[in-house]
This record gives structure tokens, C-alpha cells and sequence, in this order.
């Protein structure tokens, strides 16, 4: 059975990054759920963030890097407008890759 979500290959290692999306609350907890890795050492997955006048994203938080399958969390506080994902392999052959579903956000306010 397959699984619904995105997979990404490590091909030339350059990073990855996610349509931007509006900011639901000031802080959030955001989860990803990786159903199969494949020979990478590790993901690392950035939430970004900006505010809409500005030009340039900064990174509010990270996941820690993510070496197998499984669920991860990571709960971020003072969230701009805007935000991303960037995805960023290290070690690893460019045909290996991860498959995995972003969860939506669980937004509260700040605190």
C-alpha cells in the first residue's frame, strides 16, 4: 500500500523548500510522520519565517536531525507571518531519499 505525502531524493543535495504558508497563531507545534528512509545519514527539517515587508527568510526553529522512521515533533514560539519548510539531507548517496506527511500545524497563541 502506498503512502500518501512527499518524497524527496537527495540527487545533487541541495536544499528543498516547502510552498510558504500564513501563520495560524503566534507559536505551534508542528509534527512530521517519515514512513520510509532510505541511505541518507540524516534530514534536517527548518521552519522558516518572515514577516510579509521583509525579503529574506530566517530559520525559527529546526527539527533535530532525523536519522530513521518515525514520528517527530518540534514546538516553535514567536512565529512571523509567513512561513516554510526547508529540507536539507547530509551524507548519503544523491539516489537516497526519505518519504514522509508534514502534519498541519497546531497553532495556539504565543506562550
Amino acid at each position: 500500500m502506498a503512502t500518501v505525502g512527499t518524497t524527496l531524493i537527495k540527487l545533487d543535495g541541495t536544499e528543498y523548500y516547502s510552498p510558504s504558508f500564513p501563520r495560524g497563531g503566534l507559536a505551534a507545534t508542528f509534527s512530521v510522520d517519515v514512513t520510509h528512509f532510505h541511505g541518507v545519514t540524516n534530514i534536517t527539517i527548518t521552519v522558516q519565517h518572515r514577516d510579509e515587508n521583509e525579503t529574506t527568510w530566517t530559520d525559527a526553529d529546526s527539527f533535530t536531525p532525523i536519522t530513521a522512521a518515525g514520528t517527530k515533533t518540534l514546538d516553535v514560539t514567536g512565529l512571523k507571518q509567513i512561513l516554510r519548510f526547508k529540507y536539507a539531507f547530509t551524507g548519503g548517496n544523491a539516489e537516497d531519499g526519505v518519504h514522509f506527511i508534514m502534519q498541519a500545524p497546531s497553532w495556539r497563541p504565543y506562550g
